[in-house]
């Protein structure tokens, strides 16, 4: 079984708006944020001796993919590899307005789409935030879980109801945080590994199945991720 890690790499995604603003507030527990437009926020902060990194990925156009520009796209890609070797956690922003608003089949779509740019492998360490505005009575909460269904089932029904009027409480960030870790536990530890440096283990797999010479789970292996070259590898300790 896992241990908790000291430490926590996380990922924000969403459609453009200020919700995703909400979660950040959140997990690094202060209000002043700055950040440029459409490229990736970076954040650190330090919480119950937990080390933070955070990083916010631009927002997308919510009715469709091909609504968003190809430089967004790529930032969305980008945003992972900011925090090597990976994130432990993409948490995926729904805004919850009021029940007529509720996600359209088009936007759930586009969400999905958006998250799978990052590879279909990203679903296993989703967490889905339902990002509420004050006042948001419990029947819309319901109804955007409803319309939400096709994403749940995808990432193991996991998700979070964000109440903007207890965002500050510390029973929430206990309960949020608990289910990052409850997350990592049932990942093994593992964190989400960019497509570029998957391919590369996939392929160092391969080669080394060809040779024979292939180990599941070998037990004096660390991975390491250069941050100078950009380089992931595998070194036996």
């Amino acid at each position: 079984m896992a241990t908790k890690s000291p430490q926590g790499e996380i990922v924000i995604l969403g459609n453009a708006g200020e919700d995703k603003d909400k979660v950040v507030k959140l997990i690094l527990n202060h209000e002043n944020l700055t950040r440029e437009k459409d490229v990736c926020t970076l954040c650190k902060s330090e919480q119950a001796g937990r080390k933070i990194s955070v990083v916010e990925a631009p927002g997308w156009e919510k009715h469709s993919i091909q609504e968003t520009p190809e430089d967004i796209k790529e930032e969305i890609v980008r945003s992972v590899s900011l925090c090597p070797p990976g994130p432990h956690a993409l948490l995926l922003v729904i805004p919850v307005k009021t029940l007529s608003n509720e996600p359209s089949v088009e936007e759930i779509n586009a969400a999905e789409a958006h998250m799978e740019l990052l590879s279909e492998r990203v679903w296993k360490h989703i967490i889905v935030v339902f990002a509420c505005d004050d006042g948001v009575e419990e029947t819309a909460i319901q109804e955007h879980i409803h319309s939400a269904e096709k994403i749940l089932e995808k990432c193991g029904r996991r998700f979070h109801v964000l109440q903007k009027s207890t965002c500050e409480s510390s029973s929430q960030t206990s309960e949020f945080f608990k289910k990052i870790d409850d997350l990592v536990e049932e990942n093994r530890g593992d964190v989400f590994l960019p497509q570029v440096y998957y391919e590369v283990i996939q392929q160092n797999t391969q080669e080394a199945h060809r040779r024979g010479s292939f180990q599941m789970d070998p037990p004096n292996c660390e991975y390491h991720f250069t941050k100078v070259t950009g380089c992931f590898h595998i070194q036996a300790t």
